[in-house]
């Protein structure tokens, strides 16, 4: 690519770049800098910027390196982390009036080891207030709009994570996912949204290690950046117990992605309680699992009735949500989302017969899915039921698809990605073209334990099959 495109480059060629020496880590933050001036007055993507300090760090990588310095694996790279996840030295306030101030003295594991690898922090990206809903819009930032289509939504709670990769504001986002937070955005977006396998990311920044259904999460525009992000940083952490005893994998796009798929079993599955799902989205996900087909995978379909956790899924996020900042309900009502409100005092309504019950139904919902992962390799699924819907879709209004209401967002619009989160396997939402009102379309796959290779196999095939990072949005 062009030196004037440089916001349009991969964290992988960006990164080689700067390690041989034709591109400056400085130049680069410029660049970036440069394109979030022109693009984030239209998305609204972040909600705090840092670009002095990343010139600042730039250039000291700059002058490091001239003085004969290694360099790391992703030297010169701008990254971006969502407002839940600490950073020192940047106010992370998870989208709160309540939480203006709060300035960690440390970084979040995940954070820290991007940064070891020389990735430079550019600015946190927006979050609904404490992470509580599908979509991005808080009291504090206002709506993130999507790039593809600025009157529509860019899906939540990591909306300003995907919509910033998408519009070339920063090629790596780090992310949480508490049910699908990763992914939605990403399938609104058009980009990649991953969720680790439990462990496999310390996510030391959890408030219940043991009971956790949230992850360190990660949005890309390629398969390659996605491999080298998740290679820096997995491994070990004495912060999270489910990491502890692993070995660091070093992740990597296989030379054949297509021909690496051959004899790959995968469980189509087209709903998940939901009744209806977009046609173009349908068609699009049918005609790429038949593309599949001809290079050698196997697909079965599932229809049918099973419990996937939808109603325990949301139980668990109304619990532990209210456990967590519950408080604020006495002091600071007037100044909460009134989503969060609502949300915080269904919470409050939990029994506590209720409540000792939802360990007991994850651990049968976990054992549910084994038992299908016992004959398939994947279960793959849409992303989200239809395409980005409008940005002022009240989180309570009822979901129209194809025509026909299709009942309320959680139920009728992403019934497919919380699953993942309760029973702790990876997942992945990968870009599959568009729908028919030219929104991005995205295509789900949920793997066994520790096989979060595979799903980057997945993803490598589809982007020979169909690529779509050389597609970019207007804004």
């Amino acid at each position: 690519m062009k030196s004037d495109d440089i916001w349009r480059w991969s964290a992988t060629c960006t990164a080689k770049a700067v390690t041989r020496g034709s591109l400056g880590a400085e130049q680069v933050v410029h660049a970036i800098a440069d394109r979030i001036a022109a693009a984030n007055p239209q998305v609204n993507a972040f909600a705090l910027l840092g670009i002095d300090s990343a010139i600042d760090q730039a250039r000291s990588q700059d002058m490091a390196r001239a003085a004969g310095a290694p360099a790391g694996p992703l030297e010169g790279v701008p990254f971006h982390v969502k407002d839940l996840i600490p950073t020192q030295g940047m106010e992370t306030a998870y989208g709160s009036h309540t939480m203006t101030g709060n300035v960690p003295g440390a970084d979040a594991r995940a954070v820290a080891r991007l940064k070891a690898a020389g990735a430079i922090l550019i600015g946190k990206t927006t979050t609904p207030e404490f992470g509580a809903k599908i979509l991005t819009n808080s009291p504090r930032h206002g709506h993130t709009h999507n790039p593809w289509n600025l009157a529509r939504t860019s899906g939540g709670s990591s909306g300003g994570s995907a919509a910033a990769v998408a519009a070339g504001m920063g090629p790596i986002a780090v992310n949480t996912d508490g049910a699908g937070s990763a992914r939605v955005p990403a399938a609104c977006c058009g980009v990649l949204g991953f969720k680790p396998t439990i462990g496999l990311i310390p996510n030391d920044m959890a408030a219940a290690l043991f009971e956790n259904h949230q992850y360190i999460g990660l949005n890309t525009r390629t398969v390659p950046d996605l491999a080298l992000a998740l290679s820096v940083m997995n491994g070990p952490d004495v912060g999270d117990p489910w990491t502890l005893g692993r070995t660091p994998i070093r992740f990597a796009v296989p030379p054949d992605p297509v021909s690496a798929l051959r004899g790959l079993r995968i469980l189509y599955v087209p709903t998940m309680g939901n009744r209806l799902v977009d046609e173009s989205i349908l068609a699009r996900l049918e005609a790429m699992l038949d593309l599949l087909v001809e290079h050698g995978v196997k697909v079965q379909r599932m229809d049918g009735e099973f419990d996937w956790g939808a109603k325990l899924s949301g139980a668990w996020l109304r619990a532990s949500l209210h456990a967590r900042i519950g408080h604020l309900l006495a002091t600071d009502r007037d100044r909460l989302d009134p989503n969060l409100v609502a949300t915080l005092e269904a919470g409050s309504r939990t029994s506590i017969s209720e409540t000792e019950g939802l360990p007991l139904a994850r651990t049968q919902l976990f054992h549910r899915v084994q038992q299908l992962f016992s004959t398939t390799d994947l279960i793959v699924t849409p992303t989200v039921a239809a395409p980005a819907i409008d940005l002022d879709h009240a989180p309570n209004a009822p979901l129209v698809i194809n025509g026909e209401v299709a009942g309320l967002l959680r139920d009728a619009w992403w019934p497919y990605t919380g699953l993942a989160n309760l029973t702790g396997h990876p997942a992945i939402s990968v870009p599959m073209g568009f729908c028919a009102d030219a929104t991005p379309a995205g295509l789900h796959a949920m793997s066994q334990y520790h096989e979060d290779q595979r799903l980057l196999d997945l993803a490598a095939a589809m982007e020979v099959l169909a690529p779509w990072a050389q597609h970019w949005p207007t804004c």
